[in-house]
């Protein structure tokens, strides 16, 4: 712990009447006196010596744990300067409105989803930094994946904390407007009955080369019955995994053709297949108290801190302060 300086100014006279010595029992009679931790300087003009402690390295100047990870930032080149910078990624586990057979609806509405959502992240930085004009241009672009299956989609979106709570807000605002039937045309048409927040991961380095989207075939059931409360979380962290390790491979892809062919090999009924069946996505889909849906998931991590002071909490009340 930092400790404070004193100094202590002591005559020459005193000392000298006290150790009837000259200067060095001088300074030996004042460091048993005030410890071992002090500096004798003498002033011979002033004849008197200033007797002070010396500094503790330990209470020296250091740099804090934020300002450690900046640095760290910028040397990599990232520049962040909070949770809105950071590299962040988000998996996402949707129940379409209707069974599709085919990826050509999710290729059409995620990369246009993510188009609105910048835009809205531009009017939010220009407001924030209280610009009129120029606003600041969105940070990062969109990387992941689109799995669908025939009745869900599993989505793996990365991008920056604040570009990822941009997309989350944008398909909150349209997941309103369908409850409302206020859906202005075909091309905003929200595909989804409900949407799961699966994972979310801070500060992760983006494991995918670009956006792709796929179509898994598996088998689909007229009905669904839902997964016991125990396998919730294995589902759900089966199913992060097993995004991050595709977008690894796909990362890991030599040309368009192996990462064509990596897509095209999921859904393959095999043992070692790392991703989850459509029967186990839909019935976590099912369970109730499965992950949080969409609006849980932003209640709590975008939502404005409401402090609840302790005071308001107590009746009767406490008297007022009087100055």
């Amino acid at each position: 712990p930092r400790r404070p300086t004193r100094v202590v100014s002591v005559w020459w006279k005193v000392l000298s009447h006290r150790t009837g010595d000259g200067p060095r029992a001088c300074v030996r009679e004042a460091r048993r006196c005030f410890g071992s931790r002090l500096v004798i300087a003498v002033e011979p003009k002033m004849g008197h010596a200033s007797v002070e402690t010396a500094a503790d390295p330990r209470a020296a100047p250091r740099q804090t744990l934020l300002e450690v990870t900046y640095a760290r930032l910028d040397a990599l080149g990232v520049g962040a300067r909070g949770v809105l910078d950071l590299p962040a990624r988000v998996v996402l586990l949707c129940e379409n409105e209707a069974r599709v057979e085919n990826a050509e609806g999710s290729c059409e509405f995620w990369p246009k989803l993510f188009q609105e959502s910048q835009q809205g992240e531009s009017a939010i930085s220009r407001i924030r930094d209280g610009k009129n004009g120029n606003a600041t241009k969105p940070t990062g672009t969109h990387t992941g994946a689109s799995l669908v299956y025939p009745d869900a989609t599993l989505v793996t979106i990365e991008s920056t904390g604040g570009g990822i709570i941009a997309v989350l807000r944008a398909l909150e605002k349209m997941s309103l407007a369908r409850r409302e039937k206020n859906q202005a045309s075909d091309a905003t048409r929200f595909p989804f009955v409900q949407i799961r927040v699966c994972a979310s991961t801070e500060d992760a380095r983006a494991v995918f080369p670009g956006w792709h989207h796929s179509f898994v075939k598996s088998l689909a059931l007229d009905e669904y019955e839902f997964v016991e409360d125990a396998w919730l979380l294995r589902i759900a962290s089966q199913a992060n995994i097993a995004c991050v390790t595709l977008g690894k491979a796909l990362g890991e892809a030599t040309d368009a053709g192996a990462i064509t062919q990596k897509l095209s090999e999921l859904g393959a009924t095999t043992p070692d297949d790392p991703f989850p069946t459509l029967q186990h996505l839909m019935g976590v889909l099912r369970n109730t108290e499965g992950p949080p849906t969409l609006g849980e998931f932003l209640d709590v991590y975008d939502a404005p801190l409401d402090v609840d002071l302790d005071s308001e909490n107590v009746w009767p009340a406490p008297p007022l302060l009087r100055f």
